[in-house]
């Protein structure tokens, strides 16, 4: 090689192994204090795209999780209200069987009469007051959070239509669950002026007997349901978050940094930068040769 002065060709190529050692090294101290390989567009187009449609799909199972235990919430609570309700017409029921024999006197009758139309109240109170959020739950269809259908529909997934509904859309009040289920009627059961179950007498109570099974069972048919949707969501959270997990591991494989390998890649970069920069040294040192020749 020629002894030049213009051109110092090997402090040129020393400065360009400086400036790509220094580039490995930075990159090493980024990705070993973010924790992360990928920082930037630049450093793995491909990879990182794929890691953002993986993050989008983590962070909506999280929130599709949340809704499904929002709707758990909903479904214990209207449960909660119809356990009560069915210890009321058990109750009712007995009153009832009290009411059907002959030992009582029409004052006794009276007085279980007045406790079953306390009782009646109660029932329609619990299925005016039973609220989430401040929407009736037990009070009929197009009711607050209840839809037009009489469902109560959760977006439980990350992705469009992956919802499950909760059937809310009949009213518990005492005179829509004798519209709805019938078999009492007034005077024969039925008290439609203080909307009630009527045992004022012997012969009422036994039309009460002959037909508040179908109240019991049909208040027991909804808590099954509500049970049923509860245990349905508890597998669904179970499953997004079986599905987070694995989601996240395979966000991490491409996003997070091997330390191990991305410290002895910052070690090699290291020895590289001080060699290098030992060397450009010495190749900016060699023109001094030429003042040698010359003196």
């Amino acid at each position: 090689m020629a002894l030049t002065v213009q051109t110092n060709l090997s402090s040129l190529t020393a400065q360009r192994d400086l400036s790509h050692a220094n580039s490995m090294n930075a990159k090493s101290m980024r990705n070993l204090s973010s924790g992360r390989s990928i920082n930037s567009a630049a450093d793995d187009p491909a990879n990182l795209q794929i890691s953002h449609k993986f993050t989008s799909q983590i962070n909506c199972l999280n929130r599709g999780n949340r809704n499904a235990s929002e709707g758990q919430a909903v479904s214990d609570l209207a449960e909660g209200a119809l356990a009560e309700d069915f210890s009321i017409l058990q109750r009712i029921r007995q009153l009832a069987i009290q009411s059907a024999n002959g030992t009582y006197s029409q004052e006794d009758r009276d007085t279980m009469q007045s406790e079953v139309n306390k009782l009646c109240n109660e029932i329609t109170r619990i299925a005016c007051k039973t609220t989430y959020g401040g929407s009736q739950l037990l009070n009929g269809k197009s009711n607050g959070i209840i839809d037009d259908s009489g469902n109560l529909t959760l977006q439980v997934g990350s992705n469009a239509n992956t919802t499950i509904s909760v059937n809310l859309g009949v009213s518990f009040t005492m005179s829509s669950l004798q519209a709805h289920l019938g078999g009492v009627t007034d005077g024969l059961g039925y008290d439609a002026a203080s909307k009630t179950f009527d045992v004022s007498s012997a012969s009422k109570a036994q039309d009460v007997l002959a037909n508040i099974d179908n109240f019991i069972e049909f208040v027991d048919s909804r808590r099954n349901d509500l049970g049923a949707v509860a245990n349905r969501l508890s597998s669904t959270i179970k499953n997004q978050s079986s599905m987070t997990e694995n989601e996240s591991d395979a966000r991490a494989r491409i996003m997070d940094t091997d330390f191990a390998m991305e410290t002895s890649k910052l070690v090699q970069s290291d020895i590289m930068l001080n060699s290098t920069n030992q060397m450009l040294m010495q190749a900016n040192a060699r023109p001094n040769i030429v003042q040698s020749l010359l003196s």
